[in-house]
């Protein structure tokens, strides 16, 4: 009998479908020459502290503890999921199994998985392994073709292993240095951190920035508006358009560059969610879930992924996909033309796993049955290939000169030459953009731009301010932290930078983040809370930088190629933590910065503090006080802490989109507070209050 191990049941039950075998048992299917299993994620793992040494358990934690640094690292099992163990350890040593299949996702990760239950077994049994970024029927018996001895992957399993062990290190020291010092539990992390300094940093740049006032004077040339440059002072801008006002102006000059723009790429799983974040308005972590769901029944191809490209035995394969997204999405079919699939090919830019694409299984799925969330991201991933292979967007960039009063007045814009994917692309756009203030602003058209005179233009004054920096939202942090010390990498070096976290991770740590309240959502924003901010103000520099992250990977890399030492990058992780226990065990805190749970406003019926829990908005007296609540979800919408606090303190909140009635259907309203039972209630524009 042959054991197939998968990470998650609905993994196992498609496989096993492929296999032939049907018979449902305790914990695994059976039938043919198979055991088909699962892991339900991470069923081993790292042992806590307290599991060396009691002492380490102790609360509150004490600096001579530290530092923590395992001789010989220790496992522990998972208690939730501890029968599911104890299944795949009876199943690798019954008799009649005589190899295993790990069938984990391909990846680090899934390695790890895999291996810290065989080896916690203490199986010895031979193992291969199945690589595979799709659960089509196809695909999985290609995989199962082509199976590859284990011991292959040693080296990904080293820096897998390595990786989770410097990241227990550092997290589990720092917290403790740190959270003993401010007296407050403080968690630290290598990729958590520096990704809440980034949401800190731009938070400060937003609320110092200083705008300044600025003028131009602008021309009506009727199918366009010259303007000139920018005038620091009113009366300068006032006195040119005094000089310009109904008289002569001259097309002197028409500067004409041919441009073209190439379709966007296929996705992974970063650009996924930055656009559904964008057109959407879902969370990172929202993306990631519905995709893994989509996923799991067989409708897209793996998820975790950072490619954006396919390789070239796919092009047959994805070009048949075209049409069947056609079929299944005949709204956009019209405008696909000649589909070019090698645009979308690149064997040097696919690693673990390919670009997230539909399968040919949407064919027979019921797409209007789907949730609503897993049906939008399905028509993203699949209006998204035919974008990719669609013909580029072809213009004259236009900047033409107005010359009145021998003053010069200027516009931009563009003339299409060949519309390409733009007008599928806006059609897109169109079907998943979620509010008014998410349109684009278009560039202005110029039809055929020639030398023209006028005889009398009006000129007035504008007034303008500068714009401060935009305050991250879920899809600009995502691509920040895609991108987030890529410039610290050895330059020439061939190591793929990695930015901040992985695709699979970086909606946990936006959501960790959020969870121990160091930043909050504020609709589409990300803010940092007190907590957050004076963390940050504590920390050293090489914690919440992002060049750590660059220097692990430089060398995890290396791990994975077979050209760096697992044990040498343990030896300078471990003298790296000593040396940070030592340094700020030393160094006094700073005494005025406070960490304490901070309220979000005083409570209106009796004067306490309401603070934010898990489901509600709630004043600190409970139920035996005053018992005043603002529940986190109204009418199926969740209501962000910076609308909680509006209700609290200016008693109604700004419009909030999206409301569900009894009856099914979507409205949008404030939420207000009735000024004498603290009841909160709806406030529709110009139809007054309703209660809930």
């Amino acid at each position: 009998m042959i054991l197939v191990i998968a990470e998650k049941p609905s993994v196992a039950r498609s496989i096993a479908a492929v296999l032939g075998a049907d018979e449902k048992k305790n914990g695994y299917i059976q039938g043919g020459n198979y055991l088909v299993s699962w892991c339900v994620g991470h069923l081993v793992s790292l042992a806590n502290p307290e599991q060396y040494d009691s002492r380490f358990g102790e609360k509150p934690w004490k600096l001579e503890h530290l530092p923590i640094i395992p001789d010989l690292w220790r496992f522990s099992l998972e208690t939730t999921t501890r029968a599911q163990f104890d299944v795949l350890k009876d199943l690798m040593f019954r008799s009649d199994v005589t190899e295993i299949v790990c069938a984990t996702d391909a990846g680090r990760e899934g390695e790890c998985i895999f291996r810290y239950v065989y080896n916690y077994a203490n199986c010895h049994k031979p193992v291969k392994r199945l690589w595979t970024s799709s659960l089509e029927e196809s695909a999985i018996r290609a995989g199962f073709n082509n199976l590859k001895n284990d011991s292959e992957y040693d080296d990904l399993f080293e820096a897998g292993y390595a990786r989770a062990k410097a990241d227990w290190l550092v997290g589990m020291n720092a917290t403790r240095l740190f959270s003993v010092a401010y007296h407050s539990f403080l968690s630290v992390g290598r990729v958590q951190t520096p990704t809440l300094a980034m949401i800190v940093d731009r938070d400060y740049k937003v609320r110092n920035f200083i705008k300044e006032k600025y003028f131009t004077v602008d021309l009506d040339c009727g199918d366009f508006i010259a303007t000139s440059v920018r005038i620091d002072d009113y009366k300068s801008a006032y006195d040119l358009c005094a000089i310009c006002n109904g008289k002569q102006a001259v097309i002197s000059n028409i500067q004409r560059n041919r441009k073209t723009a190439n379709p966007p790429k296929l996705y992974d799983l970063t650009t996924l969610q930055r656009e559904a974040n964008r057109l959407c308005g879902y969370t990172a972590q929202q993306t990631l879930d519905y995709t893994q769901s989509l996923y799991e029944q067989k409708f897209v191809t793996y998820p975790r992924t950072d490619s954006q490209y396919i390789t070239e035995d796919m092009e047959q394969t994805a070009l048949s996909m075209v049409d069947t997204v056609c079929k299944c999405f005949d709204s956009f079919a019209g405008y696909v033309k000649s589909p070019d699939i090698k645009r979308c090919i690149n064997n040097d830019k696919v690693s673990d796993h390919h670009a997230i694409i539909p399968t040919a299984e949407i064919l027979n799925a019921n797409i209007a049955a789907l949730p609503s969330g897993e049906r939008n991201i399905l028509a993203l991933i699949a209006t998204r290939l035919l974008l990719a292979t669609s013909e580029p967007h072809i213009y004259d960039s236009i900047k033409i000169i107005v010359c009145c009063e021998r003053h010069e007045f200027y516009a931009s814009g563009k003339t299409i030459i060949s519309n390409g994917y733009k007008a599928l692309e806006k059609a897109v756009k169109a079907n998943f953009k979620n509010s008014k203030s998410d349109v684009e602003d278009e560039e202005t058209i110029f039809k055929n731009p020639t030398v023209e005179f006028y005889a009398s233009v009006p000129a007035k004054v504008s007034e303008h301010y500068t714009a401060p920096p935009k305050q991250y939202t879920e899809d600009t942090l995502l691509s920040a932290m895609e991108t987030a010390g890529n410039g610290e990498y050895e330059y020439g070096s061939d190591v793929d930078k990695k930015g901040l976290g992985t695709p699979a991770t970086r909606a946990g740590i936006i959501e960790t983040l959020v969870k121990r309240d160091f930043i909050i959502r504020d609709g589409k924003k990300l803010i940092p809370t007190e907590k957050g901010i004076n963390l940050i103000k504590t920390v050293p520099d090489e914690v919440k930088s992002p060049k750590m992250t660059a220097d692990w990977e430089t060398i995890l890399q290396g791990i994975e190629k077979g050209t760096e030492s697992a044990d040498d990058f343990m030896s300078g992780i471990e003298a790296y933590t000593r040396q940070l226990v030592k340094t700020y065990s030393e160094t006094a805190p700073n005494s005025d910065l406070s960490f304490s749970k901070p309220s979000i406003a005083a409570c209106p019926k009796c004067g306490k503090k309401v603070f934010a829990y898990p489901k509600s908005y709630s004043c600190e007296s409970g139920k035996d006080g005053c018992g005043f609540v603002i529940w986190k979800t109204v009418a199926g919408k969740e209501i962000s802490q910076a609308q909680a606090e509006k209700l609290l303190t200016k008693g109604k909140s700004d419009i909030i989109k999206g409301f569900t009635s009894k009856a099914g259907k979507k409205f949008d309203a404030r939420l207000k507070l009735n000024s004498s039972t603290f009841a909160v209630e709806f406030e529709f524009e110009n139809k007054g209050g309703k209660k809930r």
